[in-house]
C-alpha cells in the first residue's frame, strides 16, 4: 500500500480581540483518581484547540468562554469532528469575568478533557482546569502512560459514553496574533528563511499600468519584498521576469516560490474596485492532528506555504500612479507571506491599524513601500529575526526484508534525522510517534536521532519516485531548541527488497546483487560478501550499495569529482543527504554550506563559504 499527499487552496480571515481584566474569582477542587475521573465522565476525547468565543447566558447573567477542540481521539462518548466545550469566565465588551475553576485554554493547544454535560446540554469539564489537562506535543512519557491508563479503562474507546454530536464547536482564526487563518486558525509561514535561504520571486509583466516602465515595476516589485525582508528573517531572491501562461493564484507549483502577476489578464478580480489579491497555498493537514508542517514559532503552529502568489488590476486608473502601485504591491506580498488585513473597518478609529500597510483601504498618499508601527512585530510571529526556528530534511529509506527475519545490521533499515539551527543552539528531537507504521509492513522504533523500521515481513515492493510525495511507510521528526521547533522532516520508507543470502543475512538485497553480480549469492563467486571488496576501490560491497555506488567499479566510490571557486561536485546517490565541511588546517572543521539533497547521482554544492586563501573539503553522506 502507498499513500500520496495532497495540498488545498484555503482562503483566510483573521481577527482581535482585547482582553480588560475586570473582577475575578478563584476555587479548589478534590483530586480524583483517574479511574474515578473516568466513571464521572459523559465524554472523554484528546484535542487540539480551534476556536474560541465568549456569550452572556440569559438564564443567569453570566459570562462563559466556548472553546472548540478538533478531536483527535475519541475515548468514551461519539463526538463531531470539532466538539465545543464551556466554562465559566471570559471578555464581553470591556468587562472580564475570571474564574479560578475555569481551564484557560489557548488556540493551538492539545487538551485531554474529562467533560459532562451541564443542566443545559451544553458540555464542560467535570472539574474545570483540572480535567481540561494540557499535553506536550507529543505526549510526554508520564502523559504517554497517562493516555495508555485511560485507553485501558475505556477499551480502547469502546466504553459507552454520551453522544456528544449536538455539540459541534467552529473555527476561528488564532484571534491574537493577525496573522492569515489558513485553515482550522492555523496561519502558515514559508521556511526557507529558518536555513537562511531566500524565497524565490518571479515577475509576470506582460502588461503594465499606464505611464509604468518594466523598470520601475521591477524597482517597486523589489521594495514591496525589501520591505519585509527589513522586519524580518525573511530573504528573497529575483528569479527573472517571464509570462505564467495563467493567473498567478491558480500556480500550485509547490516549489515555495513567490508569482507575481502585475496584470489580471486572465479576468482573477472580479470587482472594479479591487486594486490587487495576495495568497498561498498551504499544506492542509495537520501531522498526527498536531504538527502544523511549517514549524512552530513560540508556541504557535504554522501549515508550511508551498507557493505564495500576487496578482494586480493594472487597469485601475489607481495603479497609474507609481506610489500607489508599489504600496499595492507591499500589501498584497504581506498576504501571500502569511499576513491578515490589520482592519476592514472603513470608519476604523484606531490609528495603528488604520496606518498598516496592511490595512485594507489603499491610503494613496505616496507612503509607496512603507510599512505601518503595526506590522513588524505581527510578521516577526511567523519569522523572528532573533530565534529563527530550527530546520531538519526529510529522508528516505529502501528497506531490505528477509523470510528468516530482519536484518541486524548496522546502517541497514535505519539512517539519522539531524537538526540544524542558525544560532547554533543545542536542539532535542521529538517524533510524532514510534510502532506499527500506517501500511502494516513494519515498526518504526528510535534511539537518540536514529529511526530504525523493522519489517515483519519478507515483503517485495519496488521503488516509489521520491518526488510524488508516496510511501509505503512514513514518519516525521522534529527538532526543538526550547522557543521554536522545526518544520516536520518526513521519513518514508520508499521500498522493501528481499535478502535471501546467506545463511544469516547481511543486509544486501538480491536485486542489487543480481544487478551488479548476475546473481544473488554472493558465494557464486570470489569477493562478493558484504564485507569485501569486488572492485578494490576501499569500499566494502555494503557500503557500495548504502551510499549508491557501482562495486564493479573502482572509479565509483563516492569522490569527489570536480571542484572550483566556488562550486564542489561529488558522486552521491539520489535522494540522500550530504554535508559539506571546511577546514584551513585539517584539525578544525567547520560546516560550509546547507546540506543537500542531490537528486541525481551527482551533487554540487555552489555559494559555499570559502573566504581564507587555502580551503580544505570533505563531503559527508549522513548516516
Amino acid at each position: 500500500m502507498k499513500t500520496k499527499l495532497s495540498f488545498l487552496r484555503l482562503t483566510f480571515v483573521a481577527s482581535a480581540f482585547l482582553l480588560l481584566p475586570q473582577f475575578g474569582s478563584a476555587s479548589s477542587v478534590l483530586p480524583l483518581t483517574t479511574a474515578e475521573q473516568v466513571a464521572a465522565s459523559s465524554a472523554i476525547f484528546r484535542g487540539v484547540v480551534v476556536g474560541a468565543d465568549c456569550y452572556r447566558d440569559a438564564s443567569d447573567g453570566l459570562i462563559y468562554t466556548r472553546t472548540s477542540l478538533r478531536v483527535i481521539e475519541g475515548f468514551k462518548g461519539t463526538f463531531p469532528t470539532i466538539v465545543a466545550v464551556v466554562h465559566p469566565g471570559g471578555t464581553i465588551g470591556d468587562i472580564t469575568s475570571y474564574n479560578g475553576w475555569s481551564p484557560r485554554m489557548k488556540h493551538g493547544e492539545v487538551r485531554l478533557i474529562f467533560a459532562t454535560r451541564r443542566p443545559d446540554g451544553r458540555l464542560t469539564g467535570i472539574q474545570g482546569a483540572a480535567s481540561a489537562i494540557k499535553l506536550a506535543a507529543p505526549a510526554e512519557p508520564t502523559q504517554e502512560t497517562l493516555l495508555a491508563e485511560i485507553r485501558a479503562l475505556t477499551n480502547n474507546g469502546q466504553t459507552l459514553g454520551d453522544d456528544v454530536t449536538d455539540q459541534t464547536g467552529f473555527v476561528t482564526s488564532d484571534l491574537t496574533t493577525g496573522l492569515s487563518d489558513r485553515g482550522g486558525g492555523i496561519p502558515a509561514r514559508f521556511v526557507q528563511a529558518d536555513a537562511g535561504e531566500p524565497i524565490i520571486y518571479l515577475i509576470d509583466a506582460d502588461n503594465l499600468p499606464t505611464g509604468i516602465t518594466l523598470a520601475q515595476a521591477t524597482n517597486a516589485v523589489i521594495q514591496g519584498v525589501n520591505a519585509w525582508s527589513a522586519v524580518t528573517s525573511l530573504k528573497f531572491k529575483f528569479g527573472g521576469v517571464q509570462s505564467f501562461g495563467t493567473n498567478a493564484n491558480a500556480i500550485n507549483s509547490n516549489d515555495e516560490r513567490l508569482y507575481i502577476q502585475l496584470h489580471d489578464n486572465y479576468n482573477t478580480i472580479n470587482s472594479t474596485n479591487t486594486l490587487g489579491i495576495g495568497g498561498s497555498y498551504t499544506s492542509s493537514s495537520l501531522i498526527g492532528g498536531i504538527w502544523g508542517a511549517g514549524g512552530n514559532v513560540a508556541g504557535n503552529e504554522f501549515f508550511r506555504s508551498s507557493s505564495g502568489n500576487v496578482v494586480l488590476e493594472r487597469t485601475n486608473a489607481t495603479m497609474q500612479n507609481l506610489a500607489t502601485f508599489t504600496e499595492v504591491l507591499c500589501h498584497e506580498i504581506g498576504h501571500a507571506i502569511g499576513m491578515a488585513h490589520s482592519s476592514q473597518n472603513p470608519s476604523e478609529p484606531n490609528n495603528t491599524l488604520k496606518q498598516s500597510i496592511m490595512y485594507y483601504l489603499v491610503h494613496g498618499d505616496g507612503r509607496g513601500a512603507t510599512l505601518g508601527t503595526y506590522d513588524p512585530p505581527i510578521i516577526q510571529q511567523a519569522y523572528p529575526t532573533n530565534n529563527t526556528p530550527p530546520y531538519s530534511y526529510r529522508r528516505m529509506m529502501n528497506v531490505t526484508t528477509s523470510s528468516a527475519g530482519a536484518p541486524n545490521v548496522p546502517g541497514i533499515n535505519e539512517l539519522e534525522v539531524r537538526g540544524y539551527d542558525l544560532q547554533g543552539t543545542p536542539l532535542t528531537m521529538q517524533t510524532n510517534g514510534v510502532g506499527v507504521g500506517s501500511s502494516g509492513t513494519g515498526s518504526f522504533s528510535r534511539s537518540g536521532n536514529f529511526i530504525k523500521f523493522t519489517p515483519n515481513g519478507n515483503w517485495a515492493n519496488p521503488p516509489i519516485d521520491p518526488t510524488d510525495g508516496s510511501y509505503y511507510e512514513r514518519i516525521y521528526a522534529r527538532f526543538s531548541d526550547g522557543t521554536n521547533a522545526s518544520a516536520a522532516a518526513e521519513v518514508r520508507v520508499i521500498s522493501h527488497s528481499t535478502d535471501s543470502f546467506p545463511t544469516v543475512r547481511d543486509g544486501i538485497p538480491n536485486n542489487w546483487m543480481t544487478t551488479y553480480f548476475g546473481n544473488s549469492n554472493p558465494t557464486a563467486g570470489p569477493n562478493r560478501g558484504a564485507t569485501q571488496d569486488w572492485d578494490g576501490d576501499g569500499l566494502t560491497n555494503i557500503d557500495e550499495y548504502r551510499t549508491g555506488m557501482n562495486p564493479t567499479n573502482a572509479t565509483s566510490a563516492q569522490r569527489i569529482t570536480l571542484i572550483t571557486k566556488n562550486s564542489i561536485e561529488f558522486q552521491a546517490k539520489a535522494y540522500e543527504l550530504y554535508e559539506l565541511h571546511a577546514s584551513t588546517n585539517l584539525t578544525t572543521w567547520f560546516r560550509a554550506a546547507n546540506p543537500l539533497i542531490p537528486t541525481t547521482t551527482t551533487g554540487t554544492f555552489a555559494d559555499f563559504t570559502n573566504t581564507a586563501p587555502h580551503m580544505f573539503f570533505r563531503v559527508e553522506k549522513v548516516p
